[in-house]
């Protein structure tokens, strides 16, 4: 990235290029770590600045910075954005003709969940997980943002949603009548605010920090958007059960009952959940199978039996013309 936008940058939260560490980032942001040395700043040792080309309207991009900074101060398991030298949550920057958001947020330290091996989960690790979600959705049930303009979308409006229904339109695919008559049962559904708010939206293993004495971090709120908070229960059964990579449909439900037995004791440690949305809950797997589905059609991985699209993709069309359950389980017993 060019040292002058660097340097414009890093000014803004108390650094320099020369102490900016790049890590990984996503198709829109360059993410780099740094030193805390502001004095009041003193609640991590390092924090993260992302710079990313403007992809949505300003208002959304505050609109998820003001909630999680709400999360922050009411305790949620999330690391708090950082505030400017201007003390703003998000600062925009025109350079050679184009316009950056600028980012900073503490470090959460911890490990992926992801790459713990399937061997070491425990079910004191699942109870974890939906204990942090379930305080973080607790929270999140009583948000309000501050101004109407600082909003994020409705989830039948979200990216990956509008997607697979464009892709799908252009095939005969029988997911592309599955989606659309999903969509409209879903769009039924009630949506009190003790079940319906901003959530994750992308709440799988690779977005929990856990943490050596077992607490977990959510971390990544990109995606948040207005939802039922059971969709963020079943896109971590989701990522669960693909991490997993149960040899047969037996072993997989059987295994989707323990994970999701064990997170639903954390989770309702900090919040209820109702037995009719628990009973959602293969909607919202179908859902996710049929955008994913739609988003690999085409992949060159599906032939690639050993790869996870290759896994994922194996016979999905059948089983989706066939309406086959994401994983056959009892969920009126959970």
């Amino acid at each position: 990235m060019d040292l002058h936008l660097l340097s414009l940058a890093s000014s803004l939260y108390h650094t320099t290029p020369d102490q900016l560490v790049a890590l990984s980032g996503g198709h829109y942001n360059a993410v780099y770590q740094f030193p805390l040395s502001n004095p009041s700043q003193v609640s991590s040792k390092c924090a993260i600045l992302r710079i990313g080309v403007k992809d949505c309207p300003t208002e959304q991009t505050l609109g998820m910075l003001e909630w999680v900074d709400y999360l922050a101060r009411h305790a949620a398991p999330v690391n708090p954005p950082l505030p400017s030298t201007n003390g703003n949550l998000l600062e925009q920057l025109e350079f050679n003709d184009s316009s950056y958001t600028i980012t900073a947020f503490e470090k959460a330290e911890g490990t992926l969940a992801e790459n713990i091996p399937p061997a070491d989960w425990t079910a004191g690790l699942y109870q974890s997980i939906g204990k942090a979600v379930g305080l973080f959705h607790r929270v999140s049930s009583s948000y309000q943002p501050s101004s109407r303009l600082l909003t994020r979308l409705q989830w039948q409006d979200s990216y990956e949603i509008r997607e697979a229904t464009l892709k799908l339109a252009s095939t005969n695919e029988p997911a592309r009548q599955k989606l659309i008559d999903l969509l409209d049962e879903l769009q039924q559904l009630p949506s009190s605010p003790a079940d319906f708010g901003l959530i994750h939206d992308d709440l799988h293993f690779a977005n929990f920090l856990v943490h050596p004495g077992g607490n977990i971090t959510i971390i990544d709120f990109d995606d948040c958007q207005y939802g039922w908070f059971a969709m963020d229960i079943a896109m971590a059964l989701f990522d669960v059960l693909v991490l997993y990579n149960a040899p047969t449909d037996a072993k997989s439900s059987d295994f989707a009952g323990h994970f999701l037995s064990c997170y639903l004791s954390g989770y309702r440690l900090e919040k209820d959940i109702a037995q009719f949305w628990l009973s959602q809950i293969p909607n919202f797997l179908k859902l996710k199978e049929l955008c994913i589905y739609a988003d690999l059609l085409g992949h060159p991985d599906i032939t690639q039996p050993d790869s996870w699209v290759g896994r994922f993709m194996h016979d999905r069309a059948g089983r989706i013309a066939n309406d086959i359950p994401y994983v056959d389980l009892n969920f009126a017993n959970l």
